[in-house]
């Protein structure tokens, strides 16, 4: 077997340009892929089992509120209806993004359509069921499960567990954000569209 000899000198062309370009796309590479299967493994070690009790943390800069509920079909002195389901354009653009990425087939291209649609249809959603909070408390959160109780509504929350159940994403593949998208996502997969609710200001504990 040939030894090495560390004590005599790397000869002149170790250090050429060549070379010295192909170490470094090898330490380059080698660093690439550490890096992306350290967040692979991350993702999936830590990807959540249990649903939070509430989204949007960030927000939860209020107590619920108290105001009566004005008769179905009216509207408030500012114009707005608690009755009003705000999503329907976001909604059909979900609903067609979930015809190219099914739990069995989802490309890529497909799979960032339907979570670009999900984003959107879920902020909506969410948005309005802390402005129903905000006002009526209690009241408002029953005025939202009623509203979000369409055939559609509970067909894409069954599409959303379907693909997790698949495979097709993960939770911890979405990124926080102020509105909740990545806790409520949690909470439909993991529990159900009663569970979900915006969280408060007592529900965050005081520093």
């Amino acid at each position: 077997m040939t030894s090495f000899d560390f004590s005599r000198p790397l000869p002149d062309s170790f250090f050429s340009r060549t070379n010295a370009v192909v170490m470094g796309v090898a330490v380059g590479l080698t660093l690439l892929v550490g890096m992306l299967t350290y967040s692979w493994i991350f993702r999936r070690v830590t990807e959540p089992t249990q649903a939070p009790a509430c989204y949007g943390v960030e927000m939860a800069d209020y107590l619920p509120g108290r105001d009566p509920l004005p008769l179905r079909g009216a509207k408030e002195r500012d114009g707005f209806s608690p009755y009003l389901r705000r999503v329907g354009h976001y909604a059909d653009k979900l609903q067609h993004a979930e015809t190219v990425c099914t739990p069995t087939s989802c490309r890529s291209d497909a799979l960032k359509e339907y979570r670009s649609a999900l984003f959107w249809y879920l902020s909506t959603r969410l948005q309005d069921m802390r402005d129903l909070d905000r006002r009526y408390g209690e009241a408002g959160l029953r005025v939202a499960r009623q509203n979000y109780d369409t055939s559609a509504d509970r067909q894409i929350e069954e599409g959303l567990r379907a693909r997790y159940r698949a495979g097709v994403f993960r939770i911890n593949d979405f990124q926080p954000n102020r509105t909740g998208n990545r806790e409520a996502i949690a909470i439909l997969v993991l529990k159900d569209a009663a569970a979900l609710r915006p969280c408060r200001k007592n529900d965050v504990s005081a520093d």
